[in-house]
């Protein structure tokens, strides 16, 4: 890790050392030269624009609540990338942000979609949260596919990813390994949630395999 950053008007060189139980160990330092340091960080999403817009922000993302469409709770509103919830790779956020404008332009040709059901998301057995956070299937194309991604809440080894629409299972995959770290991606069939007219929650839970 990086111990010490040398310079003033600029940086100059660096010092790094060895890294046990948490800590630098002392006498593993070495110095580098260089003018340029890139430090890798925790992320929160900045959502000052979202908050001033009224939009509805889920506390565990600190990103707002959008449904499958990446729609906030504020009609014509919508959020991708990082600002929704941090992302691992720039692929993911270039997907989503064009979805995002495809939505949004939907929404500026047709005006919002009249729908019957909202089916909130529910998180169980290690999943800390999801993106969207509720989805209407009375909005999807028919042969559409919608994006769910959500990360876990802690390391999970020899697990089954299990989705439920209402009591019914739509979708189950086999991890050996899951960690809050990589952020997983399912995509549910429209047909599939279609076929649940009686559901009224969509639930994506772990189960052993």
């Amino acid at each position: 890790t990086v111990v010490d950053i040398k310079g003033r008007e600029r940086v100059e060189g660096i010092t790094i050392a060895r890294v046990e139980n948490g800590k630098p160990v002392p006498g593993t330092e070495i110095e580098y030269e260089c003018d340029t340091l890139l430090l890798s960080c925790g992320l929160l999403p900045e959502n000052e624009l979202s908050r001033a817009a009224g939009v509805d922000i889920n506390p565990i993302t600190n990103g707002p609540r959008v449904n499958e469409a990446l729609e906030t709770s504020v009609p014509g509103v919508f959020a991708a990338g990082n600002v929704l919830h941090v992302h691992d790779l720039v692929d993911f956020v270039s997907e989503e942000a064009a979805a995002a404008g495809r939505n949004a332009a939907a929404f500026i040709r047709e005006g919002s979609k009249t729908v019957s059901r909202a089916l909130p998301i529910t998180c169980a057995g290690g999943i800390r949260y999801t993106v969207p956070a509720l989805i209407r299937p009375d909005a999807l194309s028919p042969g559409s596919v919608t994006t769910l991604r959500f990360r876990v809440d802690g390391v999970y080894t020899g697990k089954r990813i299990v989705i439920l629409a209402g009591d019914r299972v739509i979708f189950r995959k086999k991890r050996s390994v899951l960690a809050p770290g990589e952020m997983e991606t399912v995509s549910l069939k429209t047909e599939e949630l279609l076929a649940c007219p009686e559901a009224d929650r969509i639930t994506v839970k772990l189960e052993d395999a």
